[in-house]
């Protein structure tokens, strides 16, 4: 076989591996990309929806709380203005 054929066989499963190859990567990676990438937005869309979530509950909670502490504050408050005037021998007016 001469030098020229052989070559030209070569060259001939080289290009026909390429070929194969973007016919494989278009047909079939294209479309497992694809769902992945779809896939990876699903879950980040489902993990952001939990975040928010969680958000909106702590959110509820220190205000909650918040309220919480003003009212024993008010009530903390009134104790030290009656506590001040027995101190003095008043009676406090409520």
């Amino acid at each position: 076989m001469s030098l020229l054929a052989v070559f030209g066989v070569w060259l001939a499963i080289v290009l026909g591996a390429c070929a194969v190859a973007v016919v494989i990567e278009r047909g079939i990676l294209g479309p497992v990309e694809d769902w992945f990438r779809r896939r990876q937005d699903r879950k980040r869309a489902r993990i952001e929806a939990d975040l928010d979530r969680t958000q909106a509950e702590l959110r509820q909670t220190i205000f909650q709380l918040a309220a919480a502490l003003n009212g024993d504050a008010l009530e903390a408050r009134k104790a030290l203005i009656r506590e001040s005037y027995l101190a003095r021998g008043e009676v406090p007016k409520e």
